[in-house]
């Protein structure tokens, strides 16, 4: 789990400050944009032109010694389909890839909470082995999983 925690220790804007990515008042004024729109940080930065989601996801991947991988071009077995809620992957931008075991192959779209991790982990009763993936391609990862996944709340 040395990758998981490694990954939970800072926050993405904080992250792609330090890796040159992105500027501190760059930063600043996609918070203030988050704020009023509610979307989040990897949205608001392409929208503001700051970052895409390909840099987001070199950052992090580099940042963090994780795989890339293009989650949109998984084909999502059903038993990954149903190891964790598909509204919940949607709303931690993450996508279950597969399920081997007890372990859980995910994509993540950006820096997590632990808890989020814990909860995953949980639901497997095993081990996660991440890759990173641009949040877009997360989510047509999760649209492409078929009718399993969109009935599945």
């Amino acid at each position: 789990m040395a990758q998981i925690s490694k990954l939970i220790r800072k926050k993405l804007g904080d992250l792609l400050v330090e890796a040159g990515t992105l500027k501190e008042d760059q930063l600043r004024e996609a918070h203030l944009r988050m704020r009023a729109t509610g979307e989040s940080l990897v949205e608001t930065l392409g929208l503001l032109g700051f970052a895409t989601e390909m840099e987001v996801a070199k950052t992090v991947s580099k940042q963090f010694g994780l795989p890339f991988i293009d989650a949109s071009r998984y084909r999502i077995p059903k038993e990954a389909v149903e190891a964790v809620p598909v509204a919940f992957q949607r709303q931690n931008q993450l996508a279950v890839l597969d399920r081997i075991g007890k372990t859980l192959i995910v994509a993540v779209a950006g820096v997590l909470n632990g808890e989020i991790f814990d909860k995953l982990e949980k639901s497997s009763g095993g081990q996660l082995f991440l890759y990173v993936s641009t949040l877009s391609r997360v989510m047509t990862a999760l649209e492409k999983a078929g009718p399993a996944a969109a009935g599945k709340k």
